[in-house]
């Protein structure tokens, strides 16, 4: 009677404060879109994905272990088109395909991006210039990005760090002061695909804590002075 009443409600009032701790910790989490930028598939000469699965699963790892929501945009499961008009561009919005606006949509509403780029013949792989290209810069302003890069030689891809700073500084992001360069990739997992190298993960964590500052401390102040104009 009485007391099967009250333990309903009870358990009523439990479940609605616990949905609203789920929402409310949500809401307070960093939420991040990870790039990938390399289409090649199949494996590599250890192990069963490729060198950016490695290091993008890696990244993803050390992000949620520092308290992000990691959204990952992986350009050969998403089959970006060859850019033709961005959404900009497109004079009758109606036309635009949805699942372009619903990704632009994704890109308002994350707190931060990783650039997880490798580095092809010196230059930034086609494929994530292509998949960047498709939406207006408003939809990444005013928001850090993180750079990490990799090649199988000495240089860890440093050679396109710096073309690639210039390319998301011009589209509104600003990157963290941290980089992660992985040289000699393939020498750094194993054929489980795990990382071998001690201090990769380290890097990593250093950025992961220096894009949630930046992206904390642009959200705070954002709502409390809303954006500059454009």
């Amino acid at each position: 009677g009485i007391n099967a009443e009250y333990g309903k409600q009870w358990y009523q009032r439990r479940v609605r404060g616990l949905n609203y701790c789920n929402r409310f910790r949500l809401s307070i989490m960093t939420k991040v879109i990870l790039f990938l930028s390399s289409t090649r598939v199949g494996a590599s000469y250890t192990g069963t994905g490729s060198w950016g699965d490695r290091v993008g699963a890696l990244a993803k790892e050390r992000f949620e272990a520092a308290g992000c929501i990691v959204n990952v945009w992986d350009p050969k499961k998403m089959e970006f088109p060859l850019l033709q008009q961005p959404i900009q561009m497109i004079p009758d919005k109606s036309t635009v395909p949805q699942w372009m606006m619903d990704r632009k949509q994704e890109l308002e509403e994350a707190d931060a991006f990783i650039a997880c780029c490798a580095e092809y013949n010196a230059a930034i792989p086609p494929a994530f210039t292509n998949m960047l290209s498709h939406f207006p810069p408003a939809s990444f302003r005013h928001r850090p990005i993180s750079i990490i890069t990799y090649s199988m030689g000495s240089g860890g891809g440093l050679r396109i760090q710096s073309p690639l700073k210039a390319m998301v500084t011009d589209m509104g992001m600003f990157t963290v002061p941290a980089t992660v360069k992985v040289d000699f990739v393939h020498n750094k997992f194993n054929e489980k695909d795990e990382c071998t190298d001690e201090k990769l993960p380290s890097y990593m964590d250093r950025l992961a804590s220096q894009t949630t500052w930046y992206a904390e401390a642009i959200k705070n102040h954002k709502e409390a002075n809303g954006l500059p104009s454009a």
